[in-house]
C-alpha cells in the first residue's frame, strides 16, 4: 500500500495462485486419499492416528514433489514486487515463469522440502483436528463451536509442524547468485545449518524464531483456508 500499488497488488499474480491452488491441493488430497486407502481397506474405516500420519507423510512429499514447480513460479512472482527494480525477474504470465525458471534448471529446487512442508501440514492439521473435535463433541455435544476450536488446534498443530520446511523452501526458491557465482545455500540441509549457525544463534542458542517469521498471517492463512474449505464440503454434500 505505501508503495502505491493500491488494493489491487494484494491480488496480483492471480494466475499463478490458481494454477499453484489447483495443483496444490489436487495432489495433496488425491495423495492423501490414495495412501489412506491403501493403509487402511477396511470398509469400517477404522480412524487411527498413524493411518492418519502416513497417508499425510506419503501424499503430502508426493504433492511437494510433483507440484514443486508451479511452487517456485508462483513463490518467486509474489516476492518479486519486493526487490529492487534491476533485481525482478519480471515473469510476465505463469508459462513464461516456467520456461524462465526450466531454463535456469530449477524446477525441482526444494522439491523435498516443499514436500516436507505438506507433509508437516497434513500430519498436524488432521490428527489434531480429529482429536480434538471427537474429544469436544464428547463433553460438550454438537454445538457449533466444536469446529472452530478444533481447527484452531489443527492450524495451530500444522503451523507448528510445516512453517520452518516452508521458510527453507521459500529461501531455496527465491535466492540467487551471490557476487562470486555461487548460490547462497546449496541444498534444503545446508539452508537449515546456516539459519541456525547465523540466525538463530546469533542472540540466544535456543532461539528458533528465525524459522517462524511470519507466523501470524501463515497462520491467518491456513485458518481461513480450512474453515472456508469445510463450508464448501457442507454445502457440496447438501
Amino acid at each position: 500500500m505505501a508503495a502505491g500499488g493500491g488494493h489491487r497488488k494484494f491480488y496480483s499474480k492471480l494466475d499463478a495462485f490458481f494454477l499453484r491452488t489447483t495443483a496444490y491441493t489436487t495432489a495433496r488430497v488425491s495423495g492423501f486419499l490414495y495412501f489412506y486407502d491403501w493403509i487402511n481397506p477396511d470398509a469400517r474405516r477404522q480412524s487411527r492416528t498413524d493411518f492418519y500420519a502416513f497417508a499425510a507423510v506419503a501424499g503430502g512429499l508426493l504433492a511437494g514433489i510433483v507440484t514443486n514447480p508451479v511452487e517456485i513460479v508462483f513463490t518467486r512472482m509474489q516476492a518479486d514486487e519486493m526487490y529492487p527494480e534491476k533485481c525482478r525477474r519480471n515473469y510476465g504470465s505463469f508459462i513464461d515463469g516456467v520456461t524462465k525458471v526450466a531454463e535456469e534448471g530449477a524446477l525441482m529446487r526444494g522439491a523435498g522440502v516443499n514436500g516436507l512442508r505438506i507433509a508437516g501440514l497434513g500430519v498436524g492439521a488432521t490428527g489434531a483436528y480429529d482429536y480434538m473435535k471427537e474429544n469436544m463433541f464428547y463433553f460438550f455435544g454438537p454445538i457449533p463451536a466444536n469446529r472452530y476450536v478444533a481447527t484452531t488446534a489443527g492450524v495451530a498443530t500444522a503451523m507448528v509442524l510445516s512453517m520452518p520446511f516452508d521458510t527453507i523452501r521459500t529461501r531455496l526458491h527465491t535466492m540467487r547468485p551471490l557476487p562470486n557465482g555461487k548460490m547462497p545455500y546449496n541444498d534444503a540441509l545446508d539452508c537449515y545449518l546456516k539459519m541456525i549457525k547465523f540466525e538463530a544463534q546469533q542472540k540466544n542458542h535456543s532461539n528458533l524464531g528465525c524459522f517462524y517469521t511470519g507466523g501470524q498471517p501463515y497462520f491467518a492463512r491456513l485458518w481461513v483456508i480450512a474453515i472456508m474449505s469445510q463450508y464448501c464440503l457442507d454445502y457440496y454434500h447438501a
